[in-house]
């Protein structure tokens, strides 16, 4: 039998990140569990003067390279620009985040066709074609990572979010789908579906009446915070991970284990 080598298998000392939605939340925790682990991160957001400070924060703490790039996720010129840039800036890519998201919510009966374009312009489009253009450059190295940021919508339906809760649901497919067609060339696809984060998007839930509903049917109990994330991610960055692709990990403190743990309902 072969000596597995636990450390050196969950470091990624020599490969470069591009990690979306970075400038807060979940994105910039993963942005910063990646450098800590050893990658060169390429940190995109929508506004320099949000990401720049969360660039610089991560690069004094880990002393990696870390580079901001200002990036709408729904507009493929931006995408493949960045995509470009990165390969400029570092030649190689290897591992990519894809966590950019925005959400929009109202009842299935009032949503408008401006605010289901507006977020699954995002959620789904923009993130199949970052994937698209990362992939291009890993099917050419033969390897690379692809970790999609999903959700728990994608296993339970929950009101008001018809338009996340349906790109997240392609987003997973997708996940899938990349997996069996680029396993050839050395590349994993992989999901992470966060339960319920306190984060910026999940600003307008964080309420008494909403936070008893939530901690009554999570299994342990809490909120999730932006750390919690970082375990699952790093794992399916890392050579740990070599063998597993087209998977999704749930990361929502059981609550897709029951829908009413508490009560046994």
């Amino acid at each position: 039998m072969a000596a597995y080598d636990t450390i050196s298998n969950f470091r990624l000392d020599g490969r470069v990140s591009l990690v979306t939605g970075a400038s807060r939340g979940l994105g910039a925790a993963i942005a910063q569990a990646l450098a800590g682990s050893g990658s060169d991160v390429v940190v995109t957001g929508r506004d320099m003067k949000t990401l720049a400070p969360v660039a610089n924060a991560i690069r004094e703490k880990t002393g990696r390279r870390i580079v901001p790039i200002e990036m709408n996720m729904g507009n493929l010129v931006s995408i493949r620009a960045t995509v470009e840039r990165t390969l400029n800036e570092f030649g190689s890519l290897d591992i990519l985040v894809n966590n950019a998201a925005i959400n929009s919510r109202m009842p299935a009966t009032e949503y408008t066709e401006e605010a289901w374009d507006s977020v699954t312009n995002v959620n789904a489009k923009g993130a199949f074609f970052m994937a698209q253009a990362c992939g291009k450059t890993m099917i050419e190295q033969r390897h690379g990572k692809i970790i999609n940021i999903l959700s728990l919508t994608v296993a339970l339906g929950l009101p008001t979010v018809v338009a996340y809760t349906a790109a997240k649901a392609a987003l997973m497919q997708l996940t899938r789908l990349l997996a069996v067609e680029w396993a050839a060339y050395n590349i994993n696809v992989n999901g992470v579906a966060p339960g319920f984060f306190r984060t910026e998007l999940t600003n307008s839930i964080q309420t008494d009446s909403r936070n008893q509903w939530i901690l009554h049917r999570t299994p342990l109990g809490r909120w999730g915070n932006s750390e919690d994330m970082t375990g699952a991610v790093l794992f399916l960055a890392s050579p740990a991970s070599n063998f597993v692709t087209g998977q999704v990990i749930f990361v929502d403190g059981g609550i897709t284990a029951g829908s009413d743990w508490r009560t046994g309902n």
